[in-house]
């Protein structure tokens, strides 16, 4: 299989970490290519810092966890909680999509908690078929020449509005590399500190791969629904990418 290009968008500074960073690091492992994407630059992620200062270390975090996984980092520094679904928003995600040419994009699902996330799962369904047109402003790179395989991570705390555990079409089994996931998410040191959870947002999210691990047997996963709107691929290139480590629901 060719090396391929994964990108990895979501809203806050240590969301793909959070909810594919088993999948992205199985994946760099096999030497493919991950880029790490949040629209915001995490200002919300504080009770008693400036702006200035949690944003600077919101972009130290999001560094050293990138390292951790291998993956590249890039941030579009859109205000936290102020993810649009709107054109101009839609533009800057189609450019961020050319710029990096993926053949694979994970992202958020488009309802979830957080309007943050289910924007910017909604925006890059927009963004995607624009930034194959030549005439759609997006950017300086050249428009896409086919449609990635796109993937929607789990929601957050695994559940949608009616209180049951959402259902997946693939799940990652990610036991070899949940450690380093966990690992990579903890380095989001002021968001596991701040986050207003009874339960540890790391021994939290270790929960939820146990979940899915469940759903398939293995000790830990990840969940992901692949997105087969129309021109969307129907292959499922996980499985390919990852032998032995995907299953299909």
């Amino acid at each position: 299989m060719f090396k391929q290009s994964i990108l990895a968008i979501g809203a806050h500074p240590d969301d793909m970490e959070q909810f594919a960073g088993g999948t992205l690091i199985h994946l760099v492992k096999k030497g493919h290519e991950v880029t790490i994407a949040p629209l915001t630059d995490g200002r919300c992620g504080t009770n008693s810092l400036s702006p200035e200062e949690i944003i600077e270390i919101r972009a130290k975090e999001q560094q050293k966890a990138a390292k951790i996984i291998g993956a590249k980092y890039v941030n579009l520094g859109i205000n936290d909680g102020c993810v649009s679904y709107d054109l101009e928003t839609a533009k800057m995600v189609a450019a961020l999509i050319r710029k990096v040419n993926p053949s694979i994009i994970i992202t958020h699902p488009t309802i979830d908690y957080m309007t943050d996330h289910a924007h910017t799962g909604q925006l890059v369904i927009w963004a995607v078929p624009e930034a194959r047109h030549k005439n759609f402003e997006a950017g300086e790179k050249q428009p896409l020449k086919k449609h990635p395989y796109f993937y929607h991570t789990d929601p957050q705390g695994l559940t949608f509005a009616d209180g049951q555990i959402a259902r997946v079409n693939t799940v990652v089994d990610i036991t070899e590399t949940v450690d380093q996931k966990l690992e990579a998410f903890g380095a989001h040191k002021s968001q596991v500190d701040f986050l207003p959870n009874v339960v540890n947002a790391v021994d939290k999210t270790r929960r939820w791969a146990v979940i899915r691990g469940e759903q398939v047997g293995v000790s830990y996963a990840e969940g992901f629904s692949q997105n087969y709107l129309a021109q969307y691929p129907k292959r499922n290139i996980l499985v390919e990418l990852l032998l032995g480590k995907v299953f299909t629901l």
